[in-house]
């Protein structure tokens, strides 16, 4: 146990599991890892590695704000070689979220967006199709090809379409009548699927936790 990190108030899900790697499903407002510029306070992975008595090995990361699965690697090996099928794009994402107003069936966003603290622009693709609609908001299952920094809120925001909730890039007066209790960014990182970088068998991790 890490004598750093207090003990966990709950239990986190753990949606996947096998001799490599599990997932679990991080709630809106905690961090993938430790990070000494949010007053270092513990992470999805310190918790769990609280909860579960077993060092974990980040191999990629989601939003503080958004919440879903979120994949470790359970030994030093396999963290290279999960990490790797992040980085090299091997990994398809499936995520969910809340915007407002009505947008299109379908598309693709291609706008290029700027590099975090840089006036440097980068492209950047997002594949969405709208699942329904409900007093004035959109539920939207999204696919993003790229990896940039706050791609799916920016994106998003870049249509007139931002979350639901969003902090940053949203406006409260648009989606406060979304809300019947707390607020909060509704995004989620839904589902993960890749080949297996050790039996090489297909992958599908899908939290079934409510957006």
């Amino acid at each position: 146990m890490n004598p750093d990190s207090p003990a966990p108030s709950r239990k986190f899900k753990i949606i996947h599991r096998d001799s490599f790697c599990l997932a679990a499903h991080k709630p809106c407002g905690i961090p993938t890892y430790r990070e000494s510029r949010g007053g270092n306070a513990p992470g999805l992975k310190e918790l769990l590695e609280d909860q579960l008595n077993q060092r974990l090995f980040p191999v990629h990361r989601i939003d503080a704000d958004t919440s879903g699965l979120v994949l470790f690697a359970l030994d030093p090996k396999s963290a290279a070689a999960f990490t790797r099928l992040f980085k090299e794009h091997k990994v398809k994402k499936t995520y969910h979220a809340w915007c407002s107003g009505e947008v299109p069936a379908k598309g693709i966003i291609r706008t290029p967006l700027k590099k975090n603290k840089s006036d440097e622009t980068e492209s950047a693709r997002t594949d969405f199709s709208r699942l329904k609609t409900s007093k004035g908001f959109s539920l939207v299952e999204v696919h993003p090809h790229t990896g940039r920094f706050h791609q799916i809120r920016r994106h998003f925001e870049s249509m007139g379409h931002a979350l639901a909730g969003d902090p940053l890039y949203g406006n409260p007066d648009a989606w406060k009548p979304f809300f019947k209790g707390p607020v909060r960014l509704m995004l989620q990182a839904s589902m993960l699927e890749f080949i297996h970088p050790f039996s090489r068998k297909p992958v599908r991790i899908k939290t079934k936790e409510p957006l």
